[in-house]
C-alpha cells in the first residue's frame, strides 16, 4: 500500500511561485516597517517604551498564532489556512494605514518606575493592526509545511533553498523600500499601501494558483479507523471463541 508521500512524490510537483510569493511578503511585511516605525510613534506621542512594545506585538502574536494555524493546515489543508493568515496580513495592513490618517488625540497616563505613557487612539489602532498580522501570521510556517508535503528526497533541499532565498530577499527589499518609499511627503503611507497591494495580490495567487497539497484530516483517517475497527472486532472474536472453548 503507498503512503501519502509516495503518492504525493508520483503526482506532478505543482508550482512553487504562489509559496515562495507567501514567504516573500510575510518577510517583507515585518521588516519593511522597521525603519519608519519609530518615527510613527513619535509622531502620536508615544516613546522608547511604547515603540519597543509596538515592534514586539506582531511576533509575540505570531508566537501564539503560528502553531494554531499550523495544526489547523494539518486539519483543514494548507491552502485554506493559508488564505485565512494572508487575510488577516491584508486586515492588519489596512488597520495600519487607518491609524496612519487618525488625529492624535493624546491622554497621559503616569505609572511608577516607568513615567509617563501617552496614550492616543492612532497607537491603539497600531498595536491592534500588528496584533491581527501577527496572530494569523503563521503563513511562513506553513508555506515550509506546503513545501514538506510537495518536496521529494531529490527536490527537498533544493526547494528549501529557494524558500530561503525568497525568505532574505524579503528581509533585504522591506527595509529598502521602507526608506525609498518613506522618503516622499506621504511619509509611511506609501510602504504600507505598497504592504497592503503585495498581501491582496498575495491573496489572489493562493487563491488562483495554488494547488491543495493535504487533503482534509478525514480523507486520511477514515482508511485508518476503518483499520482499527476490524483488528478490534477480529480481537473480541477470538477472545468470545477461546471462552467457549
Amino acid at each position: 500500500m503507498f503512503s501519502y508521500t509516495t503518492m504525493a512524490s508520483l503526482v506532478k510537483q505543482p508550482s512553487l511561485f504562489p509559496l515562495f510569493l507567501v514567504n516573500f511578503v510575510g518577510t517583507l511585511g515585518f521588516s519593511i516597517v522597521l525603519p519608519f516605525l519609530v518615527f510613527v510613534v513619535m509622531k502620536f506621542g508615544g516613546n522608547a517604551i511604547v515603540y519597543g512594545l509596538l515592534a514586539a506585538t506582531y511576533p509575540a502574536f505570531q508566537l501564539i498564532g503560528a502553531p494554531i494555524l499550523g495544526k489547523w493546515s494539518d486539519i483543514y489543508g494548507r491552502k485554506k489556512i493559508l488564505l485565512l493568515s494572508n487575510v488577516g496580513t491584508a486586515v492588519g495592513w489596512i488597520l495600519f494605514l487607518f491609524a496612519l490618517f487618525l488625529p492624535s488625540e493624546k491622554s497621559s497616563i503616569q505609572i511608577a518606575f516607568l513615567g509617563t505613557f501617552v496614550i492616543a487612539v492612532p497607537l491603539l489602532i497600531l498595536f491592534l493592526a500588528r496584533a491581527t498580522d501577527g496572530i494569523t501570521g503563521g503563513n511562513i510556517s506553513i508555506a515550509n509545511a506546503y513545501l514538506a508535503d510537495v518536496s521529494s528526497d531529490s527536490t527537498r533541499s533544493k526547494n528549501f533553498g529557494k524558500m530561503a532565498i525568497s525568505s532574505n530577499l524579503g528581509s533585504i527589499l522591506g527595509p529598502a523600500l521602507a526608506g525609498i518609499l518613506g522618503g516622499t511627503i506621504y511619509g509611511a503611507i506609501l510602504p504600507v499601501l505598497a504592504a497592503l497591494i503585495l498581501s491582496l495580490v498575495t491573496i489572489l495567487v493562493i487563491a488562483f494558483l495554488l494547488r491543495e497539497s493535504k487533503p482534509p484530516s478525514k480523507e486520511i483517517l477514515v482508511p485508518e479507523e476503518t483499520t482499527v475497527r476490524k483488528v478490534f472486532s477480529r480481537n473480541v472474536e477470538i477472545a468470545i471463541r477461546l471462552k467457549t472453548l
